[in-house]
């Protein structure tokens, strides 16, 4: 029997604590499902793409297959794909971070005071709600091998249709890594998905301490990857520093290490701790182990040291960043 099986990418991710938040907030989970369809639909735009900004785009996914919590993306083109997908993941947590770096209540930064104007007899009134703003988090596997995406019947609001289902080797071992067991948003790949990138790529992509065999994509540290002629090529050292602490203060205070920090500060006295401050370590290693070749590897880790400091978690820094 003919299979037609080709070789492709497959990427299985998993939204980490929608169980609980179905559980225990159901519109706070349906809103985590809207903000992940906004970021596709934006960064999957048909409008016209600099070169510059293809990173950020995400024309390498084939097919994009939601299922409750969990997706899987198809790609025929694993050189654009670690990329992309990093950036995904890295804009889905972004869509809130800015609310963690100052939040209300320290105890509890997903919680959001949103103003709305109601219009009542007629008038315009403004209110005030309490809104629960969760991070978006994925945890992920990608194989790489044989694959093939077929249509199978299915029945819509009582009407047979088609629907798309992605099957082969690929998607077997992308299921298998991000079942693996390791705490946090973490995104694993094979062997043979690793070969396929290239030595830029790699920078932010090394093999797990977790699970043999495996490496992981760290895609807290997607952003730098655009900047990276003028930090291991300076042409002038002094301005390139300057370029680098604009990068570090953008990503350290508003996108992730501060928003981090905050978070797990907030939780490390519940089950999800673990989550938490892996998420944190991913955040400090990434930017640790992605200038680590450049002329910038000591200040780097100095600029790490003090924002812990800021946060209060200076005395975790030696687990951090090991």
């Amino acid at each position: 029997m003919e299979t037609g099986l080709q070789t492709g990418v497959c990427a299985y991710i998993d939204l980490l604590g929608f169980s609980n938040h179905v559980k225990n907030d159901p519109e706070a989970a349906l809103q985590l499902l809207q903000n992940y369809q906004a970021i596709l639909t934006m960064a999957s735009s048909d409008l016209p793409t600099h070169e510059s900004l293809i990173p950020y785009h995400q024309d390498s996914f084939n097919y994009f297959i939601p299922f409750s919590d969990s997706v899987f993306i198809y790609s025929e083109s694993p050189k654009t794909f670690a990329e992309q997908l990093s950036n995904f993941l890295h804009s889905c947590f972004s869509f809130t971070s800015n609310q963690y770096c100052e939040p209300e209540d320290a105890n509890h930064p997903h919680r959001v005071t949103v103003t709305a104007v109601e219009i009542e007899d007629g008038k315009p009134v403004t209110k005030k709600y309490i809104e629960n703003w969760h991070p978006l988090f994925f945890r992920g596997g990608i194989g790489f091998g044989t694959v093939k995406v077929i249509e199978l019947n299915a029945v819509y609001d009582g009407k047979k249709s088609r629907a798309p289902v992605v099957f082969g080797h690929s998607v077997v071992e992308a299921v298998k890594l991000e079942q693996a067991g390791v705490k946090g948003p973490r995104l694993l790949c094979g062997q043979n998905f690793y070969d396929q990138l290239d030595n830029r790529t790699k920078r932010i992509a090394y093999a797990s301490d977790q699970v043999k065999g495996a490496y992981e994509i760290n895609w807290t540290a997607i952003h730098y990857l655009a900047s990276e002629e003028p930090i291991f090529f300076p042409e002038d050292p002094n301005d390139s520093q300057w370029y680098v602490d604009q990068l570090l203060q953008n990503d350290f205070y508003s996108s992730m290490l501060v928003p981090a920090a905050n978070l797990w500060k907030a939780y490390n006295h519940l089950d999800v701790a673990a989550h938490y401050f892996n998420f944190l370590r991913m955040v400090v290693v990434g930017v640790i182990r992605f200038f680590e070749e450049s002329p910038f590897q000591d200040y780097v880790k100095e600029q790490v040291i003090d924002y812990l400091t800021k946060v209060g978690i200076d005395n975790k820094a030696d687990d951090l960043m090991r």
